[in-house]
């Protein structure tokens, strides 16, 4: 059995069986959600995340659904959290219809997600821990993909292969941002370099950049659009995006598959 689980115990059918769907007695829903289903839920989140702090679960549902493995609703919040090396200052997400492996969990087993479900929420990230996850793989290299069309070949040619960045800081304005960072050449030079961008959303699975400005060696950079458009993916839907000074916040929904 896993050490990080609560110690479990079996469900007398008692337990379980229920007169009435709507008839579910505290004492019953206490002992399959708060004894087996919470603990295994904030186990598993945790598990998926690098960092985590104040989380709250909250989990809806009577004995009679939970035991067939749905759970018919899931509330969940926390702050301070790191997610593959992105920094969320705080986090509100909610879902429903959730299918899990139910009969494992109350045997001790992990708990583990068997369909993909859509989880709803926002996420807000102060600007610090804007500046934080721009220090992560996954976004360094999304941003690295995105400047690298914008940079011509001889300019290219001039700077440390693989593409890297160094010293990436950036500042959130009200509807912009500016991103401040150093390519490294051959010659182990820091070359600056410095994006302006206004930011919105263009459909609910894309980004929206507009004014686009791109500064390399304190000159106006190249031929570009000012105008680009970034896709998510499918599996996004963001209803609401807003940038304060020093804050964004993001509101909308996302896939969660097994």
């Amino acid at each position: 059995m896993n050490q990080n689980l609560p110690e479990l115990y079996q469900i007398s059918d008692s337990d379980v069986a229920v007169q009435n769907q709507d008839e579910i007695s505290t004492k019953k829903k206490s002992r399959i959600v708060s004894r087996f289903l919470s603990p295994a839920l904030k186990f598993w989140l945790k598990s998926q995340l690098d960092q985590v702090e104040q989380l709250k679960v909250h989990i809806e549902g009577g004995d009679r659904q939970i035991i067939t493995g749905k759970i018919p609703q899931v509330s969940v919040t926390a702050s301070n959290v790191i997610f593959r090396g992105l920094h969320l200052t705080e986090v509100k997400l909610s879902a429903t219809g959730i299918r899990i492996n139910i009969g494992q969990i109350i045997k001790g087993k992990p708990l583990k997600i068997l369909k993909s479900f859509p989880i709803f929420g926002q996420i807000k990230l102060l600007q610090s821990d804007f500046n934080a996850s721009l220090k992560s793989d996954i976004f360094a290299e999304a941003i690295i993909d995105f400047l690298t069309p914008l940079l011509p070949p001889d300019f290219i040619e001039d700077i440390e292969q693989p593409i890297s960045l160094y010293d990436q800081k950036a500042e959130i304005s009200t509807g912009n941002i500016n991103l401040f960072a150093n390519f490294l050449s051959k010659f182990d030079e820091k070359i600056p370099f410095n994006l302006h961008t206004d930011l919105k959303l263009a459909t609910s699975c894309k980004l929206l950049l507009e004014n686009l400005n791109f500064h390399v060696l304190q000159k106006s950079n190249y031929d570009f659009s000012n105008t680009i458009k970034i896709d998510l993916g499918s599996d996004v839907k963001l209803q609401e995006l807003t940038l304060e000074s020093g804050q964004l916040v993001c509101q909308g929904s996302l896939i969660v598959k097994p």
